[in-house]
């Protein structure tokens, strides 16, 4: 690996790590503090989508990261330097939040930080698909992938861990200065401005970006092949927290659990993922990796069913492989969807599909939680055994006809599924 190349993967990884904090924070630790102050299933499943509505609008945010821009500062470094401070200082600000305070303030601050992590996200993405060239970008996935979750091991696991000894107002603080280190990168790497024609700056800045992407042939079936690949996330993982909180674990297993193993076992698995997707192709690394999510769901059922003692040496097992699933899926998808984005519109594209998977993912959440709050958990972890089936069966059948058009068909790859 040359310096270039290496210095791409630092930057990139210091600006993921940055993502996962909130994103566990949000995803793991405030569920598990809901359910335990009394929150039913059915209220969770309808506050936990708008939490991420931000992250389901970043279709409307990457039209201004697209037109509003310092060409000098680079396209998206200069959104994702500012983003980051405003980011540690709603942090801060949320610190001062106390339990029993009106709920609206803490909702209103998470609204505000999930807005300028999403925008920050399409900017880190763009720069992603500006930086890496084809080859690097199995590799540069999974370090996306790997670090995003050293974040969530911070913000949903040693936050949860460590709530009760520190308490609110310290860890909040401690996760903004740890999002300001996290910018001191891309603040000393600056990387050479390409050469862009005038034609082509003047192109990147106008408000078009989107519509160019939504008018090619064919892009409802790459949106429909990423929606249905994500929902399966959203509806076998989102459950995790509250269905724990109610087993009777206690906030720091649940924090060991799922806020540090379960993040290492995906940074484990979108390492081996990048080190076999150019070898086997991503199509191939599609099938094998999604359908192997069977296992996961089959797991958690038996242990919802009662079939194993539920303590915490019954669930890790069945958490660790679930989670290595999750990070090989996760990298194989991710790479696929930059093949798929145009070079100077890569915030634009990528953020596009990423939209459609979030919104997919949050829906696949919301079913799982109705049903469990209907049958059990058992009965959605069940039903979620023939869905994983199909959802793969329609990825599969979306991806061979995009293989007929010239825009999406990926040279590079191995179909030996077909």
């Amino acid at each position: 690996m040359n310096f270039k190349t290496s210095s791409k993967f630092f930057l990139l990884s210091a600006l993921y790590f940055s993502q996962g904090i909130p994103n566990g924070f949000f995803r793991h630790t405030v569920p598990v503090i809901f359910r335990d102050s009394g929150v039913s299933l059915e209220q969770i499943a309808l506050f936990y989508p708008a939490l991420y509505a931000p992250w389901m609008l970043k279709f409307i945010w990457s039209i201004f990261v697209e037109r509003f821009h310092s060409e000098k500062q680079g396209k998206y470094r200069s959104w994702i330097i500012p983003l980051q401070i405003l980011t540690a200082g709603v942090m801060v600000a949320l610190a001062n939040w106390e339990f029993g305070s009106p709920i609206s303030i803490f909702v209103l601050a998470v609204a505000l930080i999930n807005i300028f992590s999403s925008i920050q996200d399409i900017s880190t993405d763009g720069y992603a698909v500006e930086l890496l060239g084809h080859q690097e970008r199995g590799w540069g996935n999974a370090i996306q992938v790997g670090t995003f979750w050293v974040g969530y091991v911070v913000g949903g696991g040693v936050i949860l861990m460590l709530l009760n000894q520190l308490g609110w107002n310290v860890v909040l603080v401690a996760m903004s200065v740890v999002t300001i280190l996290s910018t001191i990168p891309i603040l000393l790497i600056k990387r050479s401005t390409p050469n862009i024609s005038t034609e082509q700056k003047q192109s990147s800045k106008k408000f078009s970006g989107l519509l160019g992407f939504l008018v090619q042939p064919n892009v409802i079936k790459v949106l429909t092949l990423v929606a249905t690949f994500r929902a399966i996330e959203g509806f076998i993982r989102s459950l995790l927290p509250t269905m724990f909180k109610d087993w009777g674990m206690k906030f720091e297993e649940i924090g060991l659990i799922l806020g540090v193993l379960a993040p290492v076992s995906a940074m484990v698995g979108a390492l081996f993922a990048g080190f076999f997707i150019n070898r086997i192709g991503r199509f191939r690394a599609l099938m094998i990796f999604g359908s192997m999510q069977i296992f996961s769901a089959l797991g958690y059922m038996l242990l919802s069913n009662g079939i194993a003692t539920v303590n915490i040496f019954s669930i890790l097992p069945v958490v660790v492989l679930d989670h290595i699933i999750s990070g090989m899926t996760t990298v194989a998808l991710f790479s696929l969807m930059m093949d798929w984005s145009r070079k100077r519109q890569g915030g634009t594209d990528y953020t596009a599909m990423d939209c459609i998977g979030v919104f997919a993912m949050m829906l696949g959440a919301s079913v799982s939680y109705f049903i469990a709050s209907q049958g059990g958990y058992s009965l959605s972890f069940g039903l979620g055994i023939p869905i994983i089936a199909i959802s793969i069966f329609v990825v599969r059948s979306l991806y061979l006809k995009l293989q007929n058009d010239a825009r999406w068909k990926n040279t590079n790859n191995k179909n030996s599924f077909i």
